[in-house]
């Protein structure tokens, strides 16, 4: 099942590595990197948009076509709250699947940037004063995400266009990512990360990450993993990818047909915060996660996707059963 949907390394039809393979993947070269990711024109009109993994704030928006801009929201949204979870409308994916499953990509509506009346969008007001610009002007396009449900988070509560989501103008990769590596929030990425799995392991889907390179249309998968969890709350992941993985719980990985498949059995209760804090009966419904075994649960994931480089044109997916 993993090697279905991860794919076969191979060359496009120009005779080119896949892109997975170069050290630094994601990035053109360099002499047009910082001219070719800063220089994004803002959108003229209403943009059908997907999204990469949030990291550091930032949403990367990946563009129909071969454009990806990253972005943060500039109202105190936190879309890694939103992004991923279920609560955004979503669209069929691209990747092939077997009959009986289909996969599922969140999408919004990417607005060109307004200069909204002072008093009637209070919302881009907030966002421009934020970033020092003036009261009734825009500092970014705008995000309309609506919700998959009506029950849907508060931010993206509307049933109908859309709840705006105000962004700031397109980031440059220093921005994006920050100067050095330890400017990237490795536990709040981790967390999302395990966010995913939880997700995943609940409807029983298969959890798909990809990695897409500014100026390429296409999404390259780098690991996927079918999860469940049985009738004794425990959850199963079933890692695979093509990526050459050693360290940590890779090392106890089996390899097959280029491969490399990592079996992950977490008990739920195992996740929970100690008992001490929440009582010795206490409810496990009503019990909260911790936050250090989120991201031990998710290392091994985390661990693959970061492996060929930056996280920035990192992407994920749902497959589920129809």
């Amino acid at each position: 099942m993993s090697e279905y949907f991860v794919g076969r390394a191979d060359r496009d039809r120009h005779g080119s590595q896949d892109p997975m393979e170069p050290a630094i993947p994601g990035l053109p070269p360099q002499d047009d990197a910082d001219h070719d990711l800063t220089a994004a024109a803002a959108p003229t009109g209403p943009q059908h948009v997907r999204f990469g993994v949030p990291f550091n704030g930032v949403v990367p928006i990946w563009h129909d076509g071969a454009e990806i801009t990253w972005h943060r929201p500039t109202d105190g949204t936190d879309l890694a709250q939103v992004l991923g979870l279920g609560h955004v409308e979503t669209e069929d994916g691209p990747s092939p699947v077997p009959e009986g499953w289909s996969e599922r990509v969140e999408t919004g509506t990417l607005l060109p940037p307004t200069a909204p009346d002072a008093d009637a969008c209070p919302v881009l007001d907030d966002a421009a004063a934020a970033s020092g610009a003036e009261p009734g002007c825009a500092v970014g396009p705008v995000l309309m995400l609506k919700a998959i449900t009506p029950s849907g988070r508060r931010a993206i509560n509307d049933p109908g266009t859309g709840a705006p989501v105000p962004l700031s103008a397109p980031l440059s990769i220093e921005e994006a990512m920050g100067v050095t590596a330890g400017d990237f929030d490795i536990t709040g990425f981790s967390v999302h990360i395990a966010r995913l799995m939880l997700r995943a392991a609940r409807d029983r889907a298969i959890l798909l990450f990809t990695l897409r390179a500014p100026h390429d249309p296409e999404a390259h998968h780098l690991l996927s993993a079918p999860s469940e969890v049985d009738d004794d709350g425990v959850l199963h992941f079933h890692l695979g990818t093509l990526l050459e993985m050693e360290g940590g719980a890779w090392e106890q990985a089996q390899h097959s047909g280029g491969m490399a498949l990592l079996d992950l059995d977490v008990p739920y209760a195992s996740l929970l915060a100690d008992t001490r804090t929440h009582g010795a009966h206490a409810d496990p419904a009503q019990q909260s996660l911790d936050l250090e075994r989120l991201v031990a649960m998710a290392q091994p994931v985390v661990d693959a996707i970061l492996q060929p480089g930056f996280p920035f044109a990192l992407g994920c997916s749902f497959i589920i059963p129809d």
